[in-house]
């Protein structure tokens, strides 16, 4: 009985064996570049992000939108009591309606004046005064156009719009508290438009500004900007790497960013051939022994053995 149940076992290891060496995969090992990188962390911040502060003194009126809201363009975001504003507005245009009738008197009387002229009943220098008159009249208009145009626009900071699509990271005021000029109201930031600062010491920054190429928790960003200056304290160089919109980042978080800084020749192999036994690394040969090995980066998929193989050596791995 215990004879039999060992040949079960012996035939079950042997199997499980040769199935394995049957969908077993060959590889050669090869000499090939080899990527140096080095590894920091970077904080993501969006491209448009801003705080609105109020241009006009008054007590906030309503507030349409809170925080996380997503806002369109020039949508409404609050409003603030505008009873002063449209009493400026008002005045203005009324003083606008004085000036231009102002003038279309003077106007009459200078083509009167003209007309006596002409015909020789006054003398020129009446002319001459009847021109200035209405020189400052068209003045008056003009100056009360533009006072107009002002108290438009101080109306127009009374309902506070979004300068631009985005969503609503803070609110700062709520409804019947008093503002003035440069109290801040509001924040906000366009998530489709993303960057992220990243510090590399100065010693990289030559290879990091030959390479070009880095990647933020395995996104290839759209855009590679080192700054042109180092860092006096820290002997930092800073790296901007533009977003792509789908990255799905947040503004304010870290996240871990690998750049390139240089490149030498080694040997890479596939994650899947490593097997970790206790404190050892090996990889399997093609005559199924096992061979220690020390490994240094990973790139991708892939890990480069610094010791241990050489190149024409063959692995298997499942």
């Amino acid at each position: 009985m215990v004879m039999r149940s060992f040949s079960v076992v012996a035939l079950t290891l042997f199997s499980s064996w040769f199935a394995a060496t049957v969908h077993a995969t060959e590889v050669t090992v090869q000499t090939s570049t080899v990527a140096e990188m080095i590894h920091a962390q970077g904080v993501v911040e969006s491209t448009n992000s801003a705080t609105i502060s109020a241009q006009v003194s008054g007590r906030v009126e309503r507030v349409f939108v809170d925080v996380g809201d997503q806002v369109e363009a020039g949508a409404s975001l609050l409003t603030i009591t505008s009873v002063e504003q449209y009493q400026m507005l008002t005045q203005a245009q009324a003083q606008v309606a004085a000036a231009e009738a102002t003038l279309v008197a003077e106007q009459q009387e200078f083509a009167r004046v003209s007309s006596l002229v002409e015909r020789q009943l006054v003398p020129v220098a009446e002319l001459d005064r009847a021109q200035a008159r209405l020189d400052n009249a068209k003045a008056q208009v003009r100056a009360a156009k533009a006072a107009a145009s002002r108290a438009e626009e101080q109306l127009s900071y009374t309902e506070v719009r979004a300068p631009y699509a985005g969503i609503v990271s803070e609110r700062l005021v709520e409804p019947g508290e008093l503002v003035q000029p440069g109290t801040p109201l509001m924040s906000g930031f366009d998530p489709n438009e993303l960057r992220l600062h990243v510090d590399l010491p100065a010693n990289y920054a030559a290879g990091a500004g030959q390479f070009s190429q880095a990647q933020v928790d395995g996104i290839q960003p759209t855009e590679f900007q080192l700054f042109p200056t180092v860092h006096s304290q820290s002997s930092t160089v800073r790296l901007r790497l533009i977003l792509p919109s789908d990255s799905g980042f947040v503004p304010g978080e870290w996240q871990p960013v690998a750049v390139k800084v240089g490149e030498h020749q080694g040997i890479l192999v596939p994650q899947q051939a490593i097997r970790h036994q206790g404190e050892l690394t090996l990889v399997r040969l093609a005559d199924q022994s096992w061979r220690a090995v020390r490994l240094g980066t990973q790139n991708g998929d892939q890990v480069e053995v610094v010791s241990g193989l050489t190149a024409g050596e063959v692995i298997v791995y499942e």
